[in-house]
């Protein structure tokens, strides 16, 4: 016997091909989302870590900008500092050389002269004394340009002076015959002396070449600062 289906099969295939396309276009739209959601969240991650990389190297420019500032302070504290140690190097390399130039002019002054005074300005030395003759004083400019430190020692003036010969001192009387009644005041023989002045120069290249030739500790200090900082 036939069976027959008095029902409405055609309305119910209908309703479930539209269940089923609902259900599909609701899972492609859920799976769309998720898509977006997933690309979206990738590239903000991205985006982000990007920033991030943006944000450290800002902050090492800067940490580079003020190590720069700070290289650039130590080279200039370098520079004044080695500039500094040339100066007292240069010091120390002049400062035995007024003891010697001095050592050198008490040995050679001769008996027969004294100096009154003596000064120096820069590389001149002045001379200003009284001597027994002009030849001690020819003999004395001799005796400078003979040292290792003087040089061009040339005579500024002589004064030859108006005293009377000398003459030794007479014994005093027991009185007193003067018409003044005072003893007569004996001659002495500086009196007679000339008075001379004369000038002689310091020599540069023996006052650098001994400073040359005595190196301080401070150069080998002052060579290693600068080959630290070069390296």
């Amino acid at each position: 016997m036939a069976k027959i289906n008095l029902l409405p099969w055609r309305q119910e295939v209908r309703e479930q091909k539209n269940r089923e396309f609902l259900t599909l276009v609701i899972a492609v739209l859920f799976l769309s989302l998720l898509g977006a959601f997933a690309g979206w969240s990738y590239y903000k991650n991205i985006l982000e870590n990007q920033q991030l990389a943006n944000e450290r190297i800002k902050q090492e420019n800067t940490n580079l900008d003020k190590a720069l500032k700070e290289i650039e302070s130590l080279e200039q504290q370098r520079d004044d500092i080695i500039a500094r140690m040339k100066v007292i190097q240069d010091l120390q390399g002049r400062r035995p050389v007024p003891v010697r130039i001095w050592d050198d002019i008490a040995r050679i002054i001769p008996a027969q002269m004294y100096l009154t005074n003596m000064k120096r300005e820069g590389d001149v030395i002045t001379f200003t004394g009284q001597a027994d003759n002009p030849n001690i004083i020819s003999s004395f400019i001799r005796s400078l340009d003979g040292t290792q430190w003087l040089e061009k020692s040339a005579v500024v003036s002589i004064q030859q002076p108006n005293a009377v010969a000398y003459q030794a001192p007479k014994a005093a009387p027991t009185q007193n015959t003067p018409e003044n009644g005072t003893d007569p005041k004996p001659a002495y023989p500086e009196e007679n002396y000339v008075t001379f002045e004369v000038t002689t120069h310091v020599k540069q290249t023996q006052v650098a070449s001994n400073a040359a030739s005595t190196p301080s500790p401070k150069q080998n200090i002052a060579a290693s600062a600068a080959s630290a900082t070069k390296e």
